[in-house]
C-alpha cells in the first residue's frame, strides 16, 4: 500500500486529537466534587435547633404497640371500636444558664388519610409529662372529643379531613403546629424544664383521635415516623432559645 500526502494528513490530524485534552462540562461531572443539590424548604427561623426524638410510634386502645419498626403511624380507627394512637418521645436539652424555649414548632408529613363516607374525625396533639426512659406504656393511650383530663392539651384539631397530604418527600406539603400551638408547647417545655434534673429526660407528645367510641369505617390519618427513609420525611422538631422571663 502506497504511503501517499492524503493519509499522512489524515494520521497527523487523529494524532492532534489523540492529544487534544479533554473538557468535561460541570453538568456531566460525576466525580462527586459538585455534589447536587436537593430543593429543601427551610422550615424554621435563623439560629435554630432540633430536638432529639426515639421509639416513636402507635399506640392502640388494647395497650399494645402498634406499627413499631414502621415508616408509618395510624391515627383513628383500628378494628372499631377501637383505635391507635402516636407517641413521640423527645429528649430534654441542656439548655444555657438563664435561657429557655422562645419558640418550638414541630412539622410532619401525612402520608395518606382515609375519610370512609366522610366520616374522618380530627385529631389532637397532648403532652403526657416526663419520665427517665423512652418507654412507651399502655396508659399512654387516649380516644374523645373531650380534653384528657391526665395530659395537658397543646393543640386541638391538629390534624383534620382537610390535613394536606404529601406530594412531594422532599417539599411536602407538611402539617406544621399553629403559631398558637408553638407557643403552647414552647410554654409547656419551659414549665417541665423549671424543674431541677429535667435535661436527658424525656418528655411525650401524643397525638390520638377525638371522637369516642369510634365508629366503624376505614377513617384515619397516616403520618410517617422517623422510620421513613427521606431526609424530609421523618418528623422534624425545631426550637430557639430567649432569656428566662421574669415572673
Amino acid at each position: 500500500m502506497k504511503y501517499n500526502n492524503s493519509m499522512a494528513k489524515r494520521y497527523s490530524i487523529l494524532a492532534l486529537l489523540v492529544l487534544l485534552p479533554v473538557v468535561v462540562s460541570p453538568a456531566d461531572d460525576t466525580t462527586g466534587t459538585s455534589p447536587a443539590t436537593t430543593n429543601v424548604a427551610s422550615p424554621s427561623a435563623p439560629g435554630s435547633k432540633t430536638l432529639a426524638f426515639s421509639n416513636d410510634g402507635g399506640i392502640g386502645s388494647d395497650g399494645a404497640a402498634k406499627d413499631a419498626n414502621s415508616y408509618q403511624v395510624r391515627i383513628g380507627e383500628l378494628y372499631a371500636p377501637g383505635g391507635e394512637a402516636y407517641i413521640l418521645p423527645i429528649r430534654i436539652p441542656q439548655l444555657p444558664d438563664g435561657q429557655q424555649f422562645a419558640t418550638v414548632h414541630i412539622r410532619m408529613q401525612l402520608l395518606a388519610l382515609s375519610n370512609e363516607s366522610g366520616g374522618l374525625a380530627n385529631a389532637d396533639m397532648y403532652g403526657l409529662g416526663v419520665r427517665d426512659t423512652d418507654k412507651v406504656l399502655a396508659t399512654d393511650y387516649y380516644q374523645g372529643a373531650k380534653p384528657d383530663p391526665k395530659a395537658t392539651l397543646i393543640q386541638a384539631n391538629f390534624l383534620t379531613p382537610t390535613s394536606k397530604v404529601r406530594a412531594d418527600a422532599d417539599t411536602g406539603p407538611y402539617v406544621e403546629t399553629s403559631a398558637d400551638g408553638d407557643i403552647a408547647l414552647a410554654k409547656y417545655l419551659n414549665d417541665l424544664c423549671s424543674k431541677p434534673g429535667s435535661a436527658g429526660k424525656i418528655v411525650f407528645l401524643r397525638i390520638s383521635y377525638d371522637i369516642d367510641p369510634i365508629p366503624d369505617g376505614n377513617n384515619a390519618y397516616m403520618l410517617l415516623t422517623s422510620g421513613a427513609g427521606g431526609e424530609n420525611e421523618t418528623p422534624l422538631i425545631t426550637y430557639t432559645l430567649g432569656p428566662v422571663s421574669k415572673k
